[in-house]
């Protein structure tokens, strides 16, 4: 039985895993990808959330503190709900789910998903009888 990580004469592996190519979770079972979306989430929740916040304490630092705990806050429980949703699915689950949902409800990349639920048939031609060709 030969080394599945056994060199080749130039010193390349001669077989990688197939995990090495998937993006590492950094944080919270987030991939890098994935906390820079929630990251930003949390950044514009917390602008939402602050302005009024800043306008009527009139301390600018107001919308700060606010960007900073939602962004906080959204890593947390996002990550937490995110890594419960991916469990035990494929590593293109979420970017497909996505995908379906953007093409279910609002028509975006429609053309690429086939949207329509039914029972499978297959249909002949012709009649075919066992035992004969």
């Amino acid at each position: 039985m030969s080394d599945p990580l056994a060199t080749l004469a130039d010193g390349s592996l001669s077989f990688l895993p197939e995990r090495l190519n998937r993006d590492p979770a950094v944080l919270r079972g987030l991939t890098n990808d994935e906390m820079w979306v929630a990251l930003g989430i949390g950044a514009i929740l917390g602008l939402i959330l602050g302005a009024p916040l800043a306008i009527v304490t009139a301390s600018i630092a107001m919308l700060a503190t606010c960007m900073i705990a939602s962004m906080a806050l959204v890593l947390l429980l996002g990550g937490k709900l995110l890594r419960r949703a991916k469990r035990a699915r494929p590593e293109t689950w979420l970017y497909r789910r996505l995908q379906w949902d953007l093409a279910r409800h609002w028509g975006i990349g429609s053309d690429r998903l086939i949207l329509h639920a039914g029972p499978w048939t297959v249909r002949r031609t012709r009649r075919h009888r066992r035992g004969r060709p």
